[in-house]
């Protein structure tokens, strides 16, 4: 069995802890590359925080690879093992272990008809004002019917992965990762009701931003790429033609996992 071992090096101890599960690995018999070809792995191993993961899982997606996230930062809500559970990399080898399929959507940028450039997101897709503490009116439609006109900080189009991360903080609900759907989620709306709205997958979701003259709208990919949008553009939000493949080597649910990883934070 061949792996491909992808340590995110900026952060603290990943370095040792990469060692480690090269070492483990290697006394089990299986082949292992550092930052290896994801095309020729059977299975890619991120080591790092959720980030790393959320990265490392979309990178190999495309290869239809399946990515244990193994955990060396703060939440590790996405990673399947934490640094004190290495001894469980033998289930590896054996077979022993489920794999978790997560939709992504994707988020065509449009002007004029015309598509500038396409996105994969595992969480989510993001617009935001410019550096000025001025609003940004974000109109929302749907198969060619008007949802909303929401005059706000932002808007958060979020995956069922993605409605545990910044769409959680701006108010929106927490789903299930094996449900099927697009939560969108305004930051901040200049409003008295704040609502999030939960669509199925199989619709198309387009996004426009109106914004002053002395101001700048951005979409955001996962945290990632910042676009610089203006009243021309347009973004057709569907579901992604590639899933993440996440593997689990713990018996533990999303709901045991919510609870151990953010809601018992909080208390």
């Amino acid at each position: 069995m061949k792996f491909s071992l992808v340590p995110n090096l900026n952060n603290k101890g990943v370095k040792e802890l990469c060692d480690e599960i090269y070492e483990k690995l290697i006394s089990l018999g299986a082949e292992v590359e550092i930052n290896g070809s994801f095309e020729s792995s059977d299975v890619v191993i991120a080591v790092g925080g959720d980030g790393t993961t959320l990265n490392v899982a979309k990178r190999a997606s495309l290869c239809g690879k399946p990515t244990l996230g193994v955990n060396a930062g703060r939440l590790g809500f996405m990673s399947g093992l934490e640094r004190n559970e290495l001894n469980l990399l033998s289930n590896l080898i054996s077979g022993n272990y489920t794999v978790e399929e997560r939709m992504m959507l994707k988020a065509d940028v449009t002007e004029n008809g015309q598509v500038i450039s396409s996105h994969i997101c595992l969480n989510d897709a993001v617009i935001s004002r410019g550096d000025l503490a001025r609003l940004i009116d974000i109109s929302l439609s749907c198969e060619g019917r008007d949802v909303t006109n929401a005059r706000a900080d932002g808007m958060i189009v979020s995956t069922p992965t993605g409605s545990t991360a910044y769409s959680m903080a701006a108010g929106g609900p927490v789903v299930s990762p094996d449900n099927s759907c697009f939560i969108v989620t305004p930051i901040c709306p200049h409003s008295l009701v704040n609502r999030s709205i939960v669509f199925s997958a199989d619709k198309e979701l387009e996004l426009s931003v109106t914004n002053d003259v002395n101001n700048n709208a951005f979409l955001s990919i996962d945290g990632a790429d910042s676009i610089p949008l203006n009243p021309e553009t347009k973004i057709i939000i569907s579901k992604s033609g590639y899933s993440t493949k996440l593997i689990k080597l713990k018996p533990d649910n999303f709901y045991e996992i919510l609870n151990k990883k953010i809601l018992e934070r909080r208390n």
